[in-house]
């Protein structure tokens, strides 16, 4: 018998496929779920280890750029044989205005120029070293600064700035008040001598501030648009990521040297504001008005210490002076010179005139020489040697002796320091008139001045630096012949043997007075053009006839008023703060390129987010420039 099937068996093969048809939503969404995060654990340091490897071979590359551009940069500043001062910006003040006095003078540290020493076709360098030069004869000069990478298109991710190596020419045209350098490059603007010591992108040397050259206006970041609204398109770019800083030296006393006229720095070739040594510093803006010193932090600062008690007669920076000083300072040498050069003239006033034993030629003492327009009052001495009036200036005649004066009647002797030839008989019971002993070849000029540079108390104490005093003769005939004789100084002080174009200096009390001698018997004088001893200067001792026009003595000296007149054994202390190009520091910083965002204050500009902390790489490095020379 045939077993009945049983139906649920039946039933259960039918729904067996069904049941194994595949999975849920939510089983394959569990599962991808799961897969995700396996796959995010398992690669999550992958990624990161990728990105770590980006910003290493980032930093190397920026290490290595900013160390080769470092030891580029620092090997052809120290070979350097000039470098060309730090350029000057001016930046208006407060009242919105440039080229008035609240003016601001700021150095341009983000740029250096200088040049390098000429080589020979085989390499070596010239001697003695002479500058390198192009075919016309023009100094080739280096110049290092941070510039866009194509300057013709604005700033960009594509365009960053790049520290770039140019070869050109430099001027300066310069004023007391700023500074504007132009450099044209050797090849033109198309095709420049131009090389990169930084990579062309991905990496920046962000602006720090905009300066419109034309208006002094200026913007924190980077604008092509000046901030003041002016129709300027010209701008200055500051970049703190670079900087050329020349060594600051602080509190230096200098070494005076030359009878403390000049005061030497250990360093040369001083920063800020230029002077070649020949502009004072009592007339620094050529107005005849002091200006001071301290309008840019690269300015030399001159402080005068007087060691008696420690006070300061003079300081640049704040515009103290009550040393009376002349001083200037030499910024390519490093050097301080204090005092100045003065001189005077002595004309005859008739050289021409015949002048009788007992009389001087009657004399003008001007200030300056003929060739250089006297100027100023005039003490005028006649035939007695007696002065017209109140003495002006700081040469007086010593007139040699005439002899005791004897009357024509009585024939007593008088003192000629009391009375003068042709004045009455002092003897009452006498009519007679006195007259001169003096022979008719005696002296009829002063045998020699007093040089008093305070003018009897009128002016500061002041001491005359020894062998400084020059002696010269000037003449002219009637028909406009010149005569100059130069007079030598002689260690003989008798004037009994003093050559006949010789003088002699005798100082005092530490310099502070001075006597020029001559020869007692032939001092300067018309008389010198007497060609046949006859005591009288006529047309028979020039020829073609011709007359003595014009005769005079210039005696210039040099003073200075470095000292303390109280105790004149102390000289001044003169201490001094300056910037020197002779050590050169370079700070260099290279990152990556970061998208900058507008101002908060000024859309126009652009800037790092101040939240932004791009990775950058950084160095300092310091150059003695050694083939600068004072």
């Amino acid at each position: 018998m045939i077993a009945e099937p049983r139906r649920h068996d039946t039933i259960g093969w039918r729904r067996t496929p069904r049941g194994r048809a595949g999975f849920t939503l939510i089983e394959v969404l569990v599962v991808l779920s799961i897969l995700v995060i396996l796959f995010a654990l398992l690669f999550a340091p992958m990624i990161a280890s990728l990105d770590m490897v980006t910003l290493a071979q980032s930093r190397v590359t920026m290490q290595n750029a900013v160390r080769t551009a470092m030891e580029d940069m620092r090997r052809e500043i120290s070979n350097a044989m000039y470098i060309y001062p730090t350029p000057g910006l001016v930046l208006k003040g407060g009242d919105g205005l440039l080229g008035t006095g609240d003016d601001v003078r700021i150095p341009n540290y983000s740029e250096i120029v200088f040049v390098t020493p000429g080589r020979a076709p085989t390499g070596e360098l010239l001697e003695p070293l002479q500058p390198r030069t192009d075919g016309a004869g023009n100094i080739i000069a280096t110049r290092l600064r941070a510039a866009l990478l194509d300057e013709t298109q604005p700033y960009s991710e594509a365009n960053p700035f790049v520290l770039v190596r140019e070869e050109g020419t430099y001027t300066r045209q310069e004023d007391a008040t700023r500074v504007w350098w132009d450099f044209v490059n050797l090849g033109g603007l198309a095709s420049p001598i131009r090389n990169l010591l930084t990579p062309r992108t991905n990496f920046d040397f962000p602006v720090s501030h905009t300066i419109c050259a034309q208006c002094g206006a200026v913007v924190e970041g980077y604008t092509e648009v000046c901030p003041a609204g002016c129709s300027g398109g010209e701008f200055i770019y500051i970049h703190d990521n670079l900087q050329f800083r020349p060594e600051r030296i602080v509190g230096e006393v200098l070494q005076a040297t030359a009878h403390n006229t000049i005061y030497q720095a250990r360093h040369a070739a001083w920063a800020g504001l230029y002077n070649p040594g020949i502009i004072e510093l009592n007339d620094l803006d050529g107005a005849g008005t002091r200006a001071q010193l301290g309008a840019s932090e690269l300015d030399p600062r001159i402080v005068v210490v007087n060691p008696t008690d420690m006070s300061i007669p003079r300081d640049t920076w704040t515009a103290t002076d009550t040393s009376n000083m002349v001083m200037v300072y030499n910024s390519d040498r490093g050097a301080v010179q204090v005092g100045a050069t003065t001189g005077r003239w002595i004309a005859a006033t008739n050289p021409s005139a015949a002048v009788v034993p007992g009389e001087y030629y009657a004399i003008d003492i001007m200030d300056g020489r003929p060739d250089l327009a006297p100027g100023g009052p005039t003490d005028s001495y006649d035939e007695d040697g007696a002065i017209s009036a109140v003495r002006q200036w700081d040469l007086v005649p010593v007139y040699p002796s005439l002899g005791p004066l004897t009357c024509t009647d009585c024939g007593g002797s008088f003192d000629p320091t009391v009375y003068s030839p042709g004045d009455p008989c002092p003897n009452p019971s006498c009519s007679g008139v006195l007259v001169s002993t003096a022979q008719p070849g005696d002296p009829a000029m002063p045998i020699a001045y007093r040089i008093d540079p305070t003018r009897a108390g009128a002016d500061p104490a002041a001491k005359i630096v020894p062998q400084s005093v020059r002696v010269v003769v000037w003449a002219r005939d009637s028909v406009g012949r010149p005569y100059q004789a130069v007079y030598s100084e002689t260690t003989t002080t008798d004037q009994s043997e003093i050559g006949d174009r010789q003088f002699a200096v005798i100082y005092s009390d530490y310099e502070q007075r001075a006597e020029v001698r001559f020869n007692e018997l032939a001092p300067p004088s018309p008389r010198l053009f007497d060609r046949n001893g006859d005591f009288v200067v006529d047309a028979n001792d020039f020829p073609g006839g011709a007359t003595l026009s014009s005769f005079g003595i210039y005696i210039q000296y040099y003073f200075r008023r470095n000292y303390d007149p109280t105790a004149p054994q102390n000289d001044f202390v003169i201490r001094a703060d300056y910037s020197t190009n002779e050590i050169m520091n370079v700070d260099l910083a290279l990152q990556r390129y970061y998208e900058l965002e507008p101002h908060p204050s000024n859309p126009d500009a652009l800037i790092v987010p101040a939240d932004a902390t791009p990775d950058r790489v950084s160095a300092q490095g310091q150059a003695n420039v050694r083939n600068l020379s004072r």
